[in-house]
């Protein structure tokens, strides 16, 4: 979802309370609480039950903006014993009847707690399936960011529903979380004959019939129920075609307010070029034997359901950032929305991507990760659910989210970083993860420890803040001895992580890692040429501060490299002293010999130092 204007209510909910030093988000008391929601956790019942397809339809009265509604749900038991299934349902809906597919009735329960509890005539065991048919209707809420909306434009109707996070239970009754997503679903709508139905999948069939037409959509790629959207209005349609291979082509098809359709076109042609961009480093689209388009919408901002994305504008921010969720969000999901930024960082760095795949540049993807740019404080871990303000935080999920994949990129990087996603996406294809789950395959594909990165990034707060302080000694054959004290002064913990740190001398510019583990760290390097600057993370692809210090000669002495290693360290001092000084010299600096630059570590420069010292 590309969040494009807020109502002052989120602005004021996304503000966080909580205190710098608490690392332990998962711990925090929750200080929000929604009108109806308490937890994102499915009850119980619901996680003995797995949903296996939706049948959904709706006969829509436009006048009374209102919904009559048959929902038949094909689930299958986890369990034995299975007696009641429970569906969330909002209360304000009425339920008629509820009955098996051979039409016997079952009794039910529609309680203020938006709980649909449905008495089965007789227990089924595991694997064992049952077919509900579910009649109802009512006018549906507007809850979350809409849900279910009766809306105009420019005096005509446009209906449209946002079911993200919680908004499906809104309009249909299902088991409302994005850890089970069902194998298909139908959707049929009846809607006045002017009036054109978009939604996910291919078009099946479209039946007219006094002056009513009824749309049939079919999603055979399993969906998350907040995926499942409609989109009615009285389009222009038109369609373009992104070929994929020498005889394959997928359809792309756009539903838009007629008066935009010259205005949208420049735009919306790029989706093509977008969509080879991303398959090129994500695997191919998803949903190819489907199609993929955008429907226009009166929200202000974009949400990406799947196969056909609604739309509240047509920048290439906006088109970017929805596509980019086919992949992360609508093919693999975040389990819950504790770790939305699964969804909301992926595509928020993937609308960064674009501008580097249509400029070739990657001066471009740093430009926009810059505006990305938050210091200030909260988890993109989501630790309380219960509103929307929270769980959509643009500082947080959105941007500092998309910073992270940002950093893990430069860290692994790029085979390693487009492969692991590759691999990701395929163990968790139409599935749904949590941060653990992207984070093990990361590790798997890189061969690289990232639990304190993603401990210290996703679960605790702000930014490392850098200070350098850079010192050098020349030594034989036109090198340079440099060693950076490097310290990390921001009050909250350490960022335990590599960071690029670049050497500029007469000769050269040299960039080398620190891998910083400990907040006070001394790296030591051996350069061509005389060093005149030291840059910690010139090109920003960390989301920090930093103060670079002014590099320092220190009188030396000429020490060769004594074991011919190829560097410059201990070893060949020890074996230098050896070369210079008397015994008695020697027996001097055994004794003298301390932490001269006060850098908590005996190190070469203390020992060059140390030299110098006894030399005088």
């Amino acid at each position: 979802m590309y969040k494009k204007f807020f109502l002052a209510f989120l602005l004021l909910t996304s503000i966080n309370l909580f205190s710098q030093d608490d690392e332990d988000s998962c711990s925090r008391l929750k200080s929000y609480r929604s009108i109806y929601f308490e937890d994102d956790n499915i009850t119980r019942n619901q996680q003995d039950f797995d949903v296996k397809y939706y049948d959904i339809d709706l006969n829509i009265n436009v006048s009374n903006e209102s919904i009559n509604g048959t929902l038949g749900i094909l689930l299958t038991s986890l369990v034995d014993g299975l007696g009641y299934i429970e569906l969330d349902f909002i209360s304000g809906m009425n339920v008629s009847n509820i009955t098996l597919l051979d039409g016997s009735a079952l009794s039910f329960l529609h309680d203020d707690q938006h709980m649909l509890t449905i008495n089965l005539d007789s227990e089924i065991n595991s694997d064992e399936n049952i077919h509900l048919i579910i009649h109802y209707n009512g006018s549906p809420e507007a809850t979350g960011f809409g849900s279910f909306g009766f809306d105009s434009y420019q005096g005509y109707p446009m209906i449209w529903t946002l079911s993200e996070p919680y908004g499906s239970r809104d309009w249909w009754p299902c088991k409302d979380t994005p850890s089970d997503k069902a194998d298909s679903v139908d959707i049929s709508i009846t809607v006045p004959e002017n009036l054109t139905v978009a939604s996910n999948g291919l078009l099946d069939s479209v039946v007219e019939v006094d002056n009513l037409k009824t749309y049939h959509w079919k999603e055979r790629y399993p969906i998350a129920t907040y995926l499942v959207s409609l989109a009615i209005y009285p389009y222009t349609h038109f369609t373009d075609y992104f070929v994929y291979g020498e005889s394959d082509t997928m359809n792309l098809e756009h539903y838009v307010y007629p008066n935009h359709f010259n205005l949208v076109q420049s735009n919306y042609a790029l989706t093509v070029d977008m969509l080879e961009g991303f398959s090129e480093r994500f695997g191919l689209y998803p949903f190819i034997d489907e199609k993929y388009g955008h429907a226009e919408f009166v929200w202000g901002g974009g949400m990406e359901h799947q196969t056909l994305t609604s739309m509240g504008g047509y920048s290439q921010h906006l088109i970017s950032h929805e596509l980019g969720h086919q992949w992360w969000g609508d093919m693999v999901t975040c389990a819950n929305f504790h770790h939305i930024w699964l969804n909301e960082g992926f595509a928020t760095y993937s609308q960064a991507m674009w501008w580097e795949i249509r400029d070739n540049n990657i001066q471009s993807l740093h430009s926009q990760m810059a505006s990305k740019a938050y210091y200030g404080g909260g988890t993109i871990f989501v630790s309380d659910t219960t509103s929307v303000g929270n769980i959509f935080s643009s500082n947080l999920v959105y941007n500092k989210a998309s910073w992270v994949m940002h950093m893990l990129r430069h860290i692994l990087g790029d085979t390693a970083f487009f492969g692991g996603l590759r691999e990701y996406g395929d163990q968790y294809r139409f599935d749904s993860a949590v941060t653990d789950d992207f984070r093990e395959v990361m590790e798997s594909y890189s061969g690289q420890d990232l639990s304190a990165f993603f401990q210290r990034w996703i679960y605790g707060e702000f930014y490392p803040i850098y200070t350098s302080d850079p010192q050098y000694y020349t030594t034989d054959n036109n090198t340079s001895f440099i060693q950076v004290n490097l310290s990390q002064t921001q009050s909250s913990p350490i960022f335990a992580m590599p960071v690029d740190i670049r050497i500029t001398t007469d000769l050269l510019i040299d960039t080398r890692i620190a891998d910083q583990t400990i907040r006070e760290q001394v790296f030591s390097y051996i350069v061509t040429g005389i060093p005149s600057d030291v840059e910690v993370d010139p090109d920003n692809w960390v989301l920090k501060s930093a103060n670079d210090g002014m590099i320092q000669f220190i009188d030396h002495i000429a020490l060769g490299d004594q074991n011919l290693d190829g560097n410059l360290d201990v070893l060949d001092i020890v074996q230098s002293v050896n070369l210079i000084l008397s015994p008695v010299e020697i027996e001097l600096f055994d004794i003298w010999i301390t932490d001269i630059n006060g850098d908590v570590a005996l190190d070469v420069l203390d020992l060059v130092m140390m030299i110098n010292m006894i030399l005088g």
